[in-house]
């Protein structure tokens, strides 16, 4: 059993859909990363985090653990503490793949 599926196991049906296309744009970009299960979330990384998915209630984030530092154009991460950004996604339409990317690989250089 894959780390993708021990996560899907514990959150709602109704996210997973949004997990796992989150999850293939990840590992697309940046299959270098490894993924594991820290802090109840899916978190992806290689010598220190990148980002995770995290589910809540009615959408899930894209939290990247040096989000404050990114370049961010189009004003999507969110977030006011001193390292820590999300993007808030409620439905897969919402993705936009490339620019995940994009955040993704100025993620994993810092």
């Amino acid at each position: 059993m894959t780390i993708l599926d021990q996560y899907l196991k514990t959150i709602p049906a109704s996210h997973h859909e949004l997990v796992q296309f989150l999850d293939s744009v990840i590992t697309g970009a940046a299959p270098m990363l490894t993924s594991s299960l820290k802090w109840s979330n899916l978190t992806y990384g290689a010598s220190k985090n990148a980002c995770a998915i995290v589910t809540h209630k009615n959408h899930v984030n894209l939290q990247f653990f040096q989000g404050a530092h990114l370049n961010d154009p189009q004003s999507l991460l969110m977030g006011t503490g001193k390292d820590m950004r999300h993007i808030k996604y409620a439905s897969v339409d919402e993705i936009d793949a490339e620019y995940v990317a994009i955040l993704l690989h100025q993620a994993i250089s810092r």
